[in-house]
């Protein structure tokens, strides 16, 4: 379990993410997010915590089912990774 400041700052990162370059500047995209996928990325964080490779492939998953687009892995690891890296300094004890 993480306390809610953990949650908002992994909630920040994978916000920032932008795993697909869409061009949010632009008019099309500009009410464009990916809410549903930040919570369901943060949910496969949390379930695969022992894992960037598991949590990655889940990652990918999501973002293929909603898009239908395969973002490559070596994109997401490092967010996985950063991601942890939150995790676990706002784990709760």
């Amino acid at each position: 379990m993480m306390n809610p400041e953990g949650n908002i700052e992994l909630y920040k990162l994978l916000k920032n993410w932008n795993p697909l370059n869409f061009n949010l500047e632009d008019e099309e995209n500009e009410a464009f997010d990916f809410d549903a996928e930040i919570y369901d990325s943060m949910d496969a964080l949390f379930k695969h915590d022992r894992s960037v490779e598991e949590a990655s492939l889940a990652i990918q998953n999501i973002f293929n089912f909603s898009f239908e687009e395969k973002i490559p892995l070596d994109r997401i690891r490092p967010v996985v990774t950063d991601a942890f890296e939150i995790i676990e300094l706002y784990r709760e004890p």
